[in-house]
């Protein structure tokens, strides 16, 4: 799933403040686990703090909870933030490559916010 350009991101900003009033926000991140059977030869890889053994969903969605990016894959004993960090989008986040609109003041401040 490619990255929005800075448009796009715009764009979604704009939508969270529409819908949610959320300033700056281009997007949410959340994280799920999906149940499966335990991989043979795997230990304790895909062993949750749930109890049960499971891959972790990691997704970014918009104001109106349509993906703009997605990763399946991560064990399931790591925590979201892990899971975040090792996905591809994370990477990016991580080392300024989403193409991010720049910060901006917010209204009636004098303060700028980053998105």
């Amino acid at each position: 799933m490619p990255n929005p350009t800075k448009e796009q991101w715009l764009k979604v900003a704009d939508r969270y403040w529409e819908l949610w009033n959320l300033l700056n926000c281009v997007g949410a991140i959340d994280g799920k686990h999906i149940k499966i059977k335990a991989p043979p030869n795997s230990g304790s890889s895909f062993y949750n703090y749930k109890g049960y053994f499971s891959i972790v969903l990691m997704a970014v969605s918009d104001a109106d909870g349509l993906f703009l990016s997605v990763d399946i894959g991560e064990y399931g004993r790591n925590s979201d933030g892990r899971a975040l960090k090792e996905s591809e989008f994370g990477k990016a986040l991580f080392n300024d490559q989403l193409s991010l609109p720049e910060t901006t003041y917010l209204p009636g401040g004098e303060d700028i916010f980053p998105y």
